[in-house]
């Protein structure tokens, strides 16, 4: 009997003691980040039948098992997750929205220093005052392009350290990953010596590193057999047991600037779309840069298109104080497009703008695919930004004022057709920023003064009055049609003057009807109904490619053909063109100077330039004349002709002329120079519905927007992640007061079977003591 009093307090003792050893550490490890509380479970041990009773045996030790909530420790890697994700963002559109509301590095106040100099200059066209405003407008000038190139600059810096937090942040997960694949390997190893027994700190250790790695990047965990698999994104995998998939940081197949992240399959790399990285600190530099950086690249740069393009445009419409017509006022870079490195062909687009106004904040992702059944390939053009597609079956295709072409690539060039699955990116502004600069130097080649002038000779006997001559066009349109009209010509921002050197002449041609004179090697659309077709004028007709090659370009009355950037519109009045007749595309500057006689008994003016087409515009009926034609006319109205325009209105008297004539100087002329200083209020930008002002001023808006956004979201997630934090510590955490109580109470244990122990063995030495 007391060698079984004996056995039940060595239990017991034993009992304390690992109960002692388990609170100590606790206690040892309360600073520890990931550790679990740790309690030591008992039962009774098997009774002995004594007698016909059962008899106590002590106690045995089950085993020390953590306190671990699984599904509160998911909530803390989620939300610790989602903390970090906005932290990431916050921190780097903080950057942008400082330093757009800066007012020293704003564009708001130089872009308005540099239209109040052009508005100075309108009012102050001549002498000393003159040279002094022309100075100061070449003087903004510089200090706006000098402010956008500098935000463009620093842009570019914040894209640069979002590579270098993306090389870092993803060195961190490679870390993160070995660190719980190791600790599978070790934990697997650990159970198969202690026959299953749950190695806790290896495990704490694990979902610690679990969590550090939820900062990251977003994970999901999957227990399988006791090891950590773990995924991230859509399901790419990080660790499989005690297998690493180690990340690489790498170059976009598409820009070599932009870091993305691959990794190794079947040894070559495979990258993954930045798209489905979501969450940690990662997850925030992606969609800070897709969502933030890059909208403000475009934005900053859609504004310095919009003013160098808008600028140049009227800029080129007027002239300088030396007589000559204005040239470009900027300079600035177009669109780029970047074919993806695993293109199979050498081709790549040629991209321009066809319409600045039309421009949007997004980027563009092309490709090239395989038609379904007896469908051509076409080509998919997808707004990055909102995932808008739309596909064409040919090149060129314009999109939101892009126009998209086959380059001419290679050493002589020639254009390489793509191969399907190619892909390219177009990118219309994000480089504009940086590109900007004044072209001019010199005060007297601001061209402030109009190239044309009208008058009416002191002779006229009637009241009639003309205004001033406006040039909408550098381009002209003429026929010696009898039966058809080219209306005026739209120029579009991708025009080249050289296109039209020599004039373009086309020829109509029948059966069936046909322009001929477009160069070989042209490419022609041509739109009606909302519906383009493409050509490639060429020597030989080729039906079957892409797109058709033809001889002659097809005709249809009222359809728009678009070439070389001009766009006109021939159509029949009241019948087609004949055979050989010809329309004419030309310069129209300098102006044609025309006298035009105005005759009672038809209510009409003549004398009109030879194979001018004329039009009339009276509110809002538009009325086109061949060439040749009597012009009615109409007080009030607006006739235009040779790319220019004015009004006439007041009581012509028979005989009386109007004189239409170039300007022989631009000195005392501010014609162009107001209308350059309307460019600041004009709604140029977004389709026509905004102006440089406005268009800055939403960017501005939209970045502040976006920071309040990620700060507001950031507090929340800091306020759910210390209530899981919280929530956890309550279940899982050391709580000292416990601990020593705990230790009070084994103490007491302890001493207790010791005194068991003690009284087993005076006991026993009494038993011994009877038999002597």
């Amino acid at each position: 009997m007391g060698t079984n009093i004996l056995g039940i307090g060595q239990s017991a003792l034993a009992a304390a003691q690992m109960g002692i050893a388990t609170a100590g550490h606790n206690i040892s490890n309360v600073n520890t980040p990931g550790y679990s509380r740790q309690i030591l479970l008992q039962s009774a041990a098997a009774a002995q039948n004594v007698g016909g009773s059962f008899i106590g045996q002590g106690t045995q030790v089950g085993e020390v098992r953590r306190v671990y909530n699984e599904f509160i420790a998911q909530q803390v890697n989620s939300t610790q997750s989602s903390q970090n994700y906005a932290s990431a963002y916050l921190n780097q559109v903080q950057q942008i929205s400082n330093l757009v509301a800066d007012q020293s590095a704003g564009i708001s106040p130089a872009l308005q220093e540099f239209f109040s100099s052009i508005q100075n200059l309108a009012t102050s066209p001549n002498g000393t005052a003159g040279s002094a405003a022309r100075q100061a407008v070449l003087s903004n000038a510089s200090s706006l392009v000098s402010r956008i190139q500098s935000m463009g600059a620093r842009l570019d810096q914040v894209s640069d350290d979002v590579n270098n937090r993306i090389s870092q942040t993803v060195t961190g997960i490679n870390g993160y990953a070995k660190q719980i694949a190791d600790l599978n390997d070790f934990i697997e190893t650990a159970q198969s010596v202690s026959g299953g027994a749950a190695p806790n700190d290896l495990l704490d250790q694990r979902d610690n590193a679990v969590t550090e790695l939820s900062k990251l990047v977003s994970v999901s965990v999957v227990n399988q057999g006791g090891k950590y698999n773990v995924f991230m994104g859509t399901g790419q995998p990080l660790v499989l047991g005690a297998k690493v998939s180690v990340l690489q940081p790498t170059s976009s197949l598409t820009d070599p600037t932009r870091l993305q992240v691959s990794y190794e399959n079947n040894g070559s790399l495979v990258q993954i779309n930045e798209q489905s990285i979501t969450g940690g600190e990662l997850g925030g530099l992606f969609a800070f840069r897709s969502n933030s950086l890059d909208v403000s690249r475009n934005s900053l740069g859609r504004v310095a298109v919009s003013i160098a393009t808008e600028f140049n445009d009227q800029h080129k419409l007027g002239q300088d104080l030396n007589g000559q017509i204005g040239k470009d006022f900027f300079t600035i870079s177009g669109p780029t497009s970047t074919p993806s490195g695993t293109n199979l062909s050498d081709a790549n687009l040629a991209v321009s703008f066809s319409d600045v106004g039309a421009l949007t904040t997004s980027d563009y992702r092309v490709q090239y695919l395989a038609g379904v059944g007896p469908a051509p390939n076409y080509y998919k053009i997808t707004r990055v930004s909102d995932g808008n597609v739309q596909t064409s079956n040919t090149l060129p295709a314009v999109i939101d004022g892009l126009s998209l072409n086959l380059a001419a690539t290679g050493a002589p060039p020639a254009v390489v057709p793509p191969s399907v699955n190619d892909e390219f990116l177009v990118r219309p502004t994000a480089l504009a920023a940086s590109s900007i600069s004044v072209a001019i130097t010199d005060i007297a080649k601001i061209a402030a003064a109009a190239p044309v002038t009208t008058s009416l000779p002191s002779t006229n006997l009637g009241s009639g009055k003309i205004s001033s001559g406006v040039v909408n066009s550098t381009v002209l349109s003429t026929s010696n049609s009898a039966n058809a009209v080219i209306g005026s010509v739209s120029v579009g921002d991708s025009f080249n003057s050289s296109t039209l050197t020599p004039p373009l002449s086309l020829t109509f041609a029948t059966a069936p009807n046909s322009f001929a004179g477009f160069p070989v090697g042209a490419l022609v659309s041509v739109t009606t109904g909302g519906v383009t077709s493409n050509y490639e004028v060429a020597a030989a007709a080729a039906p079957a490619a892409t797109p058709p090659k033809v001889v002659n370009v097809p005709y249809t009355s009222g359809a728009t053909v678009t070439y070389g950037g001009v766009s006109f519109v021939i159509k029949d009045n009241p019948t087609a063109p004949a055979a050989g007749e010809t329309f004419t595309l030309g310069s129209a500057l300098p102006v044609t100077s025309a006298t035009l006689t105005y005759n009672s008994a038809g209510n009409n003016f003549t004398g009109f330039p030879a194979n001018a087409n004329v039009t009339v515009k009276n509110g809002n009926t538009t009325t086109s004349y061949v060439a040749g034609s009597a012009i009615p006319y109409v007080e009030g109205s607006t006739i235009s002709f040779n790319g220019l325009s004015f009004t006439v209105s007041g009581a012509y008297v028979n005989g009386d002329v109007v004189k239409i004539a170039g300007n022989p100087t631009g000195t005392g002329d501010n014609r162009n120079a107001t209308l350059l200083g309307g460019l600041q209020t004009k709604n140029t930008m977004a389709s026509g519905t905004t102006s440089f002002q406005g268009a800055y001023g939403q960017f501005v808006s939209n970045v502040g927007n976006k920071a309040h956004e990620m700060e507001v979201s950031k507090s929340a997630e800091t306020k759910l992640l210390s209530q899981a934090l919280q929530a956890q510590q309550s279940e899982s955490g050391v709580n000292l007061d416990e601990e020593a109580a705990n230790l009070l109470r084994y103490q007491q244990a302890y001493q207790a079977a010791g005194k068991l122990m003690q009284i087993a063995s005076q006991l026993f030495d009494a038993l011994l003591a009877l038999g002597r």
